[in-house]
Protein backbone atom coordinates (compact mmCIF):
# COMPACT_ATOMS: atom_id res chain seq x y z
CA UNK A 1 0.00 0.00 0.00
CA UNK A 2 2.02 3.12 -1.06
CA UNK A 3 1.04 6.95 -1.22
CA UNK A 4 -0.41 8.20 -3.82
CA UNK A 5 -0.02 12.08 -4.15
CA UNK A 6 -2.20 14.69 -6.28
CA UNK A 7 -1.80 18.44 -6.73
CA UNK A 8 -4.93 19.67 -6.85
CA UNK A 9 -3.52 23.40 -6.32
CA UNK A 10 -0.02 24.41 -7.16
CA UNK A 11 -0.29 28.18 -7.83
CA UNK A 12 0.94 30.88 -5.76
CA UNK A 13 -1.57 33.29 -4.16
CA UNK A 14 -1.98 35.53 -7.25
CA UNK A 15 -1.38 33.33 -10.00
CA UNK A 16 -4.45 33.60 -12.19
CA UNK A 17 -4.03 30.42 -13.98
CA UNK A 18 -3.70 27.72 -11.08
CA UNK A 19 -5.82 26.71 -8.64
CA UNK A 20 -4.18 27.55 -5.45
CA UNK A 21 -2.31 25.50 -2.92
CA UNK A 22 -3.44 22.00 -2.09
CA UNK A 23 -2.26 18.68 -2.22
CA UNK A 24 -4.03 15.15 -1.50
CA UNK A 25 -2.60 12.01 -0.39
CA UNK A 26 -4.36 8.85 -0.28
CA UNK A 27 -3.29 5.15 0.34
CA UNK A 28 -5.55 2.42 -0.16
CA UNK A 29 -8.73 2.21 -0.30
CA UNK A 30 -11.45 3.75 1.88
CA UNK A 31 -12.30 1.09 4.11
CA UNK A 32 -9.00 0.54 4.98
CA UNK A 33 -6.72 3.76 3.81
CA UNK A 34 -6.58 7.18 4.85
CA UNK A 35 -6.46 10.66 3.17
CA UNK A 36 -4.83 13.70 4.25
CA UNK A 37 -5.51 16.96 2.60
CA UNK A 38 -2.45 19.42 2.97
CA UNK A 39 -3.82 22.86 2.50
CA UNK A 40 -7.35 23.65 1.19
CA UNK A 41 -6.75 26.32 -1.52
CA UNK A 42 -9.40 28.85 -1.39
CA UNK A 43 -13.28 28.55 -2.08
CA UNK A 44 -15.00 26.00 -3.28
CA UNK A 45 -12.51 24.76 -5.59
CA UNK A 46 -11.54 22.20 -3.53
CA UNK A 47 -14.42 20.12 -3.36
CA UNK A 48 -14.26 20.24 -7.64
CA UNK A 49 -10.60 19.49 -7.96
CA UNK A 50 -11.16 16.78 -5.00
CA UNK A 51 -14.09 15.50 -7.52
CA UNK A 52 -11.75 15.63 -10.57
CA UNK A 53 -8.97 13.57 -8.78
CA UNK A 54 -11.27 10.70 -8.54
CA UNK A 55 -12.00 10.98 -4.57
CA UNK A 56 -15.19 11.71 -2.67
CA UNK A 57 -14.66 14.74 -0.67
CA UNK A 58 -16.80 13.76 2.41
CA UNK A 59 -13.87 10.63 2.76
CA UNK A 60 -11.53 13.18 3.75
CA UNK A 61 -11.33 13.51 7.35
CA UNK A 62 -7.74 14.40 8.27
CA UNK A 63 -6.62 17.66 7.40
CA UNK A 64 -3.28 19.51 7.57
CA UNK A 65 -3.68 23.74 7.25
CA UNK A 66 -0.36 25.23 7.32
CA UNK A 67 -0.93 28.94 8.04
CA UNK A 68 -3.71 31.17 8.03
CA UNK A 69 -3.41 32.87 4.36
CA UNK A 70 -6.48 32.53 2.81
CA UNK A 71 -4.81 30.79 -0.37
CA UNK A 72 -4.28 28.20 1.63
CA UNK A 73 -6.92 28.53 4.46
CA UNK A 74 -9.80 29.69 2.42
CA UNK A 75 -11.17 25.87 1.24
CA UNK A 76 -11.51 25.00 4.86
CA UNK A 77 -14.99 26.16 5.29
CA UNK A 78 -16.44 25.47 1.87
CA UNK A 79 -15.15 21.61 2.36
CA UNK A 80 -16.26 21.00 5.49
CA UNK A 81 -19.67 22.56 4.73
CA UNK A 82 -19.83 20.60 1.69
CA UNK A 83 -19.47 17.38 3.36
CA UNK A 84 -22.06 18.00 5.94
CA UNK A 85 -24.78 18.62 3.62
CA UNK A 86 -23.76 15.44 1.35
CA UNK A 87 -24.13 13.44 4.49
CA UNK A 88 -27.49 15.61 5.40
CA UNK A 89 -28.87 14.45 1.67
CA UNK A 90 -27.63 10.94 1.26
CA UNK A 91 -28.31 9.84 5.28
CA UNK A 92 -30.84 12.62 6.51
CA UNK A 93 -28.15 13.23 9.26
CA UNK A 94 -24.61 15.28 9.38
CA UNK A 95 -21.49 12.97 9.39
CA UNK A 96 -20.74 11.57 12.90
CA UNK A 97 -17.20 10.33 12.03
CA UNK A 98 -14.77 12.49 13.25
CA UNK A 99 -13.22 15.21 10.72
CA UNK A 100 -9.55 16.33 12.03
CA UNK A 101 -7.82 19.92 10.82
CA UNK A 102 -4.30 19.31 12.39
CA UNK A 103 -2.51 22.79 12.58
CA UNK A 104 -0.64 24.95 14.75
CA UNK A 105 -2.10 26.68 17.99
CA UNK A 106 -2.60 30.34 16.58
CA UNK A 107 -3.62 28.68 13.10
CA UNK A 108 -6.69 27.01 15.52
CA UNK A 109 -7.71 30.25 16.90
CA UNK A 110 -7.63 32.05 13.67
CA UNK A 111 -9.75 28.91 12.21
CA UNK A 112 -12.18 29.59 15.05
CA UNK A 113 -12.09 33.17 14.39
CA UNK A 114 -12.83 32.64 10.32
CA UNK A 115 -15.84 30.31 10.83
CA UNK A 116 -17.09 32.99 13.37
CA UNK A 117 -16.65 35.69 11.24
CA UNK A 118 -18.49 34.19 8.18
CA UNK A 119 -21.27 33.07 10.09
CA UNK A 120 -20.54 29.82 9.42
CA UNK A 121 -23.23 26.70 9.66
CA UNK A 122 -20.41 24.54 9.90
CA UNK A 123 -19.84 24.34 13.90
CA UNK A 124 -23.69 23.70 14.37
CA UNK A 125 -23.50 21.18 11.63
CA UNK A 126 -20.47 18.99 12.79
CA UNK A 127 -20.41 19.35 16.49
CA UNK A 128 -18.20 17.60 18.22
CA UNK A 129 -17.53 15.73 15.04
CA UNK A 130 -15.44 18.87 14.20
CA UNK A 131 -11.64 18.31 16.13
CA UNK A 132 -9.59 21.04 15.81
CA UNK A 133 -6.20 19.35 16.92
CA UNK A 134 -3.16 21.60 18.07
CA UNK A 135 -0.16 20.69 16.28
CA UNK A 136 3.12 22.10 17.92
CA UNK A 137 6.76 22.12 16.34
CA UNK A 138 7.64 18.10 16.42
CA UNK A 139 4.37 16.92 17.31
CA UNK A 140 3.18 13.16 15.66
CA UNK A 141 0.00 12.53 14.75
CA UNK A 142 -1.73 9.03 13.76
CA UNK A 143 -3.51 8.64 10.76
CA UNK A 144 -6.28 6.89 9.36
CA UNK A 145 -4.88 3.96 7.57
CA UNK A 146 -1.50 3.45 9.63
CA UNK A 147 0.29 6.73 8.55
CA UNK A 148 1.46 9.22 10.61
CA UNK A 149 1.76 13.14 10.53
CA UNK A 150 4.96 15.16 11.90
CA UNK A 151 4.59 19.22 11.86
CA UNK A 152 7.66 21.18 12.32
CA UNK A 153 7.87 25.12 12.09
CA UNK A 154 8.85 26.97 9.13
CA UNK A 155 9.25 31.03 8.68
CA UNK A 156 6.69 32.95 6.51
CA UNK A 157 4.87 35.97 7.21
CA UNK A 158 3.30 37.14 9.88
CA UNK A 159 7.11 36.30 11.66
CA UNK A 160 6.43 33.92 14.22
CA UNK A 161 2.59 33.55 13.32
CA UNK A 162 2.74 29.49 13.75
CA UNK A 163 3.68 28.80 10.07
CA UNK A 164 4.25 25.06 9.59
CA UNK A 165 5.33 22.74 7.18
CA UNK A 166 5.05 18.91 7.68
CA UNK A 167 6.05 14.99 6.80
CA UNK A 168 3.41 12.54 6.33
CA UNK A 169 5.27 9.08 6.55
CA UNK A 170 3.42 5.27 5.54
CA UNK A 171 5.36 2.35 6.06
CA UNK A 172 8.57 4.09 5.94
CA UNK A 173 8.26 6.17 2.81
CA UNK A 174 8.04 9.96 3.76
CA UNK A 175 6.66 12.68 2.06
CA UNK A 176 7.99 16.15 3.27
CA UNK A 177 5.75 19.52 2.71
CA UNK A 178 6.93 22.56 3.18
CA UNK A 179 4.44 24.92 3.52
CA UNK A 180 5.51 28.70 2.74
CA UNK A 181 8.68 29.69 3.96
CA UNK A 182 11.83 31.71 3.88
CA UNK A 183 14.79 29.29 3.44
CA UNK A 184 14.84 27.71 7.22
CA UNK A 185 17.46 24.84 8.95
CA UNK A 186 14.59 23.73 9.76
CA UNK A 187 13.10 22.43 7.27
CA UNK A 188 16.21 20.48 6.38
CA UNK A 189 16.24 18.96 9.25
CA UNK A 190 12.53 17.70 9.04
CA UNK A 191 13.12 16.88 5.16
CA UNK A 192 16.41 14.80 5.79
CA UNK A 193 16.24 12.06 3.80
CA UNK A 194 12.54 12.28 2.40
CA UNK A 195 11.37 9.97 -0.42
CA UNK A 196 9.41 13.68 -2.02
CA UNK A 197 10.02 17.03 -1.10
CA UNK A 198 6.85 18.93 -2.25
CA UNK A 199 8.43 22.84 -2.26
CA UNK A 200 6.90 26.21 -2.76
CA UNK A 201 8.99 28.85 -4.48
CA UNK A 202 8.01 32.53 -4.93
CA UNK A 203 10.43 33.61 -7.54
CA UNK A 204 14.15 33.31 -9.03
CA UNK A 205 17.45 33.97 -7.10
CA UNK A 206 17.89 37.18 -8.48
CA UNK A 207 14.81 38.60 -6.99
CA UNK A 208 15.87 37.41 -3.68
CA UNK A 209 15.34 40.41 -1.51
CA UNK A 210 12.07 40.65 -2.35
CA UNK A 211 10.75 37.03 -2.84
CA UNK A 212 12.27 36.68 0.94
CA UNK A 213 10.44 39.78 2.17
CA UNK A 214 7.35 37.89 1.46
CA UNK A 215 8.05 35.33 3.28
CA UNK A 216 9.03 33.01 0.48
CA UNK A 217 11.79 30.73 -0.96
CA UNK A 218 13.36 31.42 -4.19
CA UNK A 219 14.29 28.49 -6.68
CA UNK A 220 17.77 28.47 -6.53
CA UNK A 221 16.48 28.43 -2.12
CA UNK A 222 14.41 25.49 -2.66
CA UNK A 223 17.50 23.07 -4.97
CA UNK A 224 19.68 24.00 -2.03
CA UNK A 225 17.32 22.74 0.78
CA UNK A 226 16.47 19.86 -1.16
CA UNK A 227 20.43 18.88 -1.26
CA UNK A 228 21.43 19.53 1.70
CA UNK A 229 18.36 17.48 3.14
CA UNK A 230 19.30 14.52 0.60
CA UNK A 231 15.71 14.25 -0.37
CA UNK A 232 15.30 11.84 -3.18
CA UNK A 233 12.44 13.55 -5.29
CA UNK A 234 11.95 17.21 -5.58
CA UNK A 235 8.69 18.76 -6.76
CA UNK A 236 8.11 22.44 -7.30
CA UNK A 237 5.09 24.20 -6.50
CA UNK A 238 3.42 27.28 -5.76
CA UNK A 239 4.02 28.76 -8.93
CA UNK A 240 3.35 32.64 -9.05
CA UNK A 241 3.29 33.42 -12.33
CA UNK A 242 3.30 30.92 -15.55
CA UNK A 243 6.22 33.16 -17.23
CA UNK A 244 8.39 31.99 -14.62
CA UNK A 245 7.95 28.08 -14.37
CA UNK A 246 10.66 27.01 -16.71
CA UNK A 247 13.55 29.60 -14.89
CA UNK A 248 12.62 28.57 -12.25
CA UNK A 249 12.86 24.47 -12.70
CA UNK A 250 16.30 25.41 -14.37
CA UNK A 251 17.96 27.21 -11.34
CA UNK A 252 16.17 24.88 -8.63
CA UNK A 253 17.54 21.74 -10.87
CA UNK A 254 21.00 23.22 -11.02
CA UNK A 255 21.10 24.29 -7.13
CA UNK A 256 19.82 20.85 -6.40
CA UNK A 257 21.91 18.37 -8.81
CA UNK A 258 19.12 16.56 -10.09
CA UNK A 259 16.14 16.97 -11.86
CA UNK A 260 13.12 18.88 -10.73
CA UNK A 261 9.58 17.78 -11.55
CA UNK A 262 6.80 20.77 -11.64
CA UNK A 263 4.12 20.45 -9.73
CA UNK A 264 0.52 21.10 -12.19
CA UNK A 265 -3.22 21.20 -11.14
CA UNK A 266 -4.38 17.77 -11.17
CA UNK A 267 -0.91 16.61 -11.46
CA UNK A 268 -0.21 12.55 -10.03
CA UNK A 269 3.11 10.84 -8.18
CA UNK A 270 3.00 7.27 -7.04
CA UNK A 271 5.57 7.29 -3.95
Amino acid sequence: MGLSLRLLGTGGAANAERHQACLLLAWGDDAHGGRVLLDTGNGMDVVRQILASGFAPDHVRDIFVSHQHVDHVGGLEPLLLWSAIQSLREHGRPPTEPTRVFAEPRIIADIRALLATVASAVPRLLGDSLQLVPMVDGAVAPLRGGARLTTFLVDHQPVDGGAMGCVVELDGTRLAYSGDTRPVPRLIEAARGADVLVHEAGGLDEHRTEVHRQGHSTAGDVGRAARAAGVGRLVLTHMPAEALVESMRAESAAAFGGPVELATDLGRFEL
